[in-house]
């Protein structure tokens, strides 16, 4: 079961999303959108609806993890589960960490949400480098960063060789208005 796209947008609202949030989940779905479109034209089996609400509601907790702590991959995916969508939950819970590399919708949006600093497309690179400077406070931390750095690079390489996915070519992404047809309109969904 996946939700409507008005769904997802109404509880981003209802649970007081800040709007920094709001477009960042917006600009991961652009990026997941056009992921799943590769790979689906390189013959995978993607489901794209559940690729654009999966990353629409990544965040869903963010502002409470931010206030009260904890993962809030984990409390999204509990969110979600408990609203009765349990597909959306399996990738909101994995958008941070994957639990395998297989290539399927939560590695789609695990990698879009790697490439979106803020609510800008950017590459592996430069989105690491400023979660270093933000959060590499200490060895522990630093080491962490790096690790997801690493984690993400495989991704992306295997997104590469799977699909062909030109990884520069998401950062024209950016030139895309918020209401087009790859965010949600008439277009691929």
């Amino acid at each position: 079961m996946i939700p409507s796209r008005e769904w997802a947008v109404k509880l981003m609202h209802d649970r007081g999303m800040p709007p920094h949030i709001i477009r960042h989940s917006h600009a991961v779905s652009l990026v997941a959108v056009s992921v799943a479109f590769t790979l689906k034209k390189a013959g995978f089996e993607v489901d794209m609806r559940l690729v654009d609400r999966a990353a629409l509601l990544h965040d869903i907790c963010k502002a409470d993890s931010l206030l009260n702590g904890g993962d809030h991959a984990l409390m999204g995916r509990r969110l979600m589960e408990e609203h009765g969508y349990l597909r959306i939950g399996e990738i909101v819970g994995q958008h941070v960490r994957l639990e395998s590399m297989e290539v399927n919708e939560a590695m789609v949006v695990n990698y879009a949400d790697k490439r979106v600093m803020h609510d800008r497309v950017v590459s592996l690179q430069k989105r690491f480098l400023d979660l270093m400077d933000r959060y590499g406070k200490n060895e522990q931390s630093m080491q962490r960063i790096l690790k997801h750095y690493a984690d993400a690079s495989e991704v992306e390489r295997i997104l590469v060789r799977s699909s062909g996915l030109e990884p520069g070519w998401l950062n024209h992404l950016n030139l895309i208005a918020g209401d087009h047809a790859l965010d949600g309109g008439e277009g691929l969904l």
